[in-house]
């Protein structure tokens, strides 16, 4: 019976001594598990907090980078129209038209996907060529000019010229930005500084009441002359929400333009929300034209913001009288937050990408020549880099040091221009000497710019080659002395016979003042010696050869009869296409007194006749 006893000792005990040892140690672990439970739960909630404060910000960091790589490609668009406006700066309207409108088509870019809602160049206008500008357009093009609003007769005009898309052009075309009061304080800005602007916040879609709108504006300019201005307006709502879209995460972001002189939002991705919860709030600034753009971005997930503002780790305090659910549930967190960092890094990094490649397309397809150095060092270079300096492949350029490329004479001057964009400053395009592989050496207009390169500090480089622009401003300089001071007279006329120029022997010669031949025909000094037949010969001599050389027997303003030695040469474009005839005329006269008895009787008789005089 003692080994019963002993088999069930616990029958002998009380009901409430059993309870309470079998609820003692329970309720003991359950207390130190519930203590223990509290103070991961809480240690786990700040140290999950931490962890996604850091990862919201990173998140922040890189889409406010993605933004600002967006808005500074649109740098390298507007070189390549101002390259392409200083290549042709005499060129005829629709020429220029013609030629905008093949490059930037030949990108094979839909702008719109980049939130682009037009690139143009706007032509500067001052009050007394206004009138004249637009009277020569409708001449020459079949499209007729009109400046819309109508400009003050003491104002100068901005007009929009040649626009991509070509659709919208037909719109704008002859626009006055300057009656617009940001787009003509952002233009004036940028003429006086020499540097890109940008308008306050405007609205260039007004059908999209939730629309946030900018205009940038680049100067072109020359040393003789300001041209006008390289105009992007693009949608920065539009770029906001491509970001937006890519982000596994939803935020929201909201934009304060400081210009407007208040801290208002100028842009709310969701302003259907209110006000955002302060708890995950981050700022953030962009770069826009030299002008800082503030962001608040913020999440849109609700979780997020329980987590972030939680005292408690929830999913730690519920498995905490588990230690194998509590590890379990670790590891799949750890797990997770990993996995969704590294889908989030492999995301940017093919953006990253993706704009590089971007990048890659305009800089190889740029028509200026491009070099990008780091440090001195040639890191990137284009296909017209490599014919400006002489080579047969850009990859003879990379790893060679930008010293090599200069001329020693410029080279102090290009140190310091390097020394200043390291300072932050703005830098004016300059010429520059430079040379290329060969030795030899030619001069260029070079424009620095401090980038990003692979995550690297670098200078971008553009050069043109202005060796054949100087010599034709010294020949042009030449041309006019001896227009000016030559003793032969000298008649200029189009392709259809209107005189267009003459010099001062010219007048001397035929007794008509310059101001008083432009926009004559040829005719006026016709005398009808000559029959038709005479001009015939010369006319198809001229086309056939280019030039006729012979005398002419003209008339003076004062009726007076002359015979004129004539050396006609025609002047023809590209295209092979006679532009304008160069005439030189000299008064032969007393020379001819010289010719055969019967020549000069013919010759005589027929100025007796034309006079009403006997012989």
């Amino acid at each position: 019976m003692q080994m019963d006893k002993d088999t069930l000792p616990e029958q002998n005990k009380t009901p409430f001594h059993y309870r309470l040892r079998q609820l003692g140690l329970p309720v003991a672990i359950f207390i130190v598990g519930t203590v223990l439970s509290i103070s991961l739960a809480k240690h786990e909630a700040n140290r999950q907090r931490l962890e996604l404060e850091d990862r919201f910000k990173a998140t922040v960091q890189q889409t406010t980078r993605v933004l600002q790589e967006k808005v500074d490609r649109f740098t390298l668009l507007m070189k390549a129209g101002r390259g392409l406006v200083l290549n042709h700066p005499d060129a005829p309207t629709l020429q220029l038209n013609r030629r905008w409108h093949q490059m930037f088509d030949s990108y094979e870019m839909r702008y719109s996907d980049f939130g682009i809602i037009g690139l143009s160049y706007t032509r500067y206008l001052a009050p007394d060529e206004r009138q004249a500008f637009v009277d020569r357009f409708n001449q020459e093009s079949p499209r007729k000019l009109t400046i819309f609003p109508p400009p003050a007769p003491n104002q100068p005009s901005f007009l929009v010229m040649h626009l991509t898309p070509a659709a919208v052009e037909s719109r704008m075309l002859g626009y006055d930005i300057y009656n617009g009061d940001s787009r003509r304080k952002a233009a004036l800005q940028a003429m006086t500084s020499g540097t890109m602007s940008a308008t306050q916040p405007l609205s260039l879609l007004p059908t999209d009441i939730n629309s946030l709108d900018y205009l940038l504006l680049l100067p072109v300019q020359t040393n003789a002359a300001f041209l006008g201005w390289v105009t992007l307006g693009f949608s920065m709502s539009q770029l906001v929400q491509e970001s937006l879209n890519d982000l596994t995460n939803p935020l929201r972001i909201q934009l304060i333009d400081p210009r407007q002189g208040s801290q208002s939002i100028s842009y709310d991705s969701h302003p259907e929300l209110g006000q955002p919860e302060p708890s995950l709030q981050h700022a953030a600034s962009l770069t826009l034209a030299g002008q800082e753009i503030h962001l608040q971005i913020s999440p849109l997930d609700p979780d997020l913001h329980r987590e972030a503002s939680s005292q408690y780790h929830g999913p730690t305090l519920i498995s905490g009288l588990s230690l194998t659910l509590l590890v379990a549930s670790l590891l799949l967190f750890f797990i997770q937050a990993r996995h969704q960092a590294l889908r989030l890094s492999n995301h940017m990094a093919a953006r990253a990408d993706e704009m590089y490649k971007r990048y890659r397309t305009l800089f190889t397809q740029s028509p200026e020549a491009i070099v990008v150095h780091v440090n001195g060092v040639v890191e990137l270079a284009n296909e017209h880099a490599a014919a400006l300096f002489g080579c047969n492949s850009p990859d003879k350029l990379v790893q060679r040091s930008i010293d090599t490329l200069v001329h020693p004479d410029s080279l102090s001057f290009v140190r310091d221009r390097g020394a200043a964009l390291e300072r932050g400053e703005a830098l004016k395009p300059a010429e520059q000497k430079l040379m290329r592989l060969d030795g030899s050496t030619f001069e260029a207009e070079v424009s620095s710019t401090m980038i990003q390169y692979r995550g690297k500090q670098a200078i971008q480089v553009m050069f043109r080659d202005i060796t054949s622009d100087k010599a034709q401003r010294q020949e042009s300089r030449i041309a006019q002395a001896v227009f000016r001071h030559s003793h032969d007279a000298i008649m200029v006329t189009d392709g259809r016979g209107r005189i267009e120029l003459v010099n001062a022997a010219f007048q001397k010669l035929t007794g008509y003042a310059p101001a008083a031949m432009t926009g004559r025909n040829v005719s006026v000094l016709n005398s009808g010696h000559h029959d038709s037949s005479f001009f015939h010969r010369m006319w198809m001599a001229l086309i056939n050869t280019g030039e006729w050389s012979g005398d002419i027997v003209n008339r003076t303003r004062e009726g007076r009869l002359y015979i004129q030695e004539t050396n006609i040469t025609a002047v023809k474009d590209e295209q092979q296409q006679t532009q304008h005839y160069v005439c030189l005329m000299r008064d032969v006269t007393e020379q001819r007194r010289g010719l055969d008895y019967t020549q000069l009787q013919a010759l005589k008789e027929q100025l007796a006749q034309t006079h009403g005089l006997s012989q």
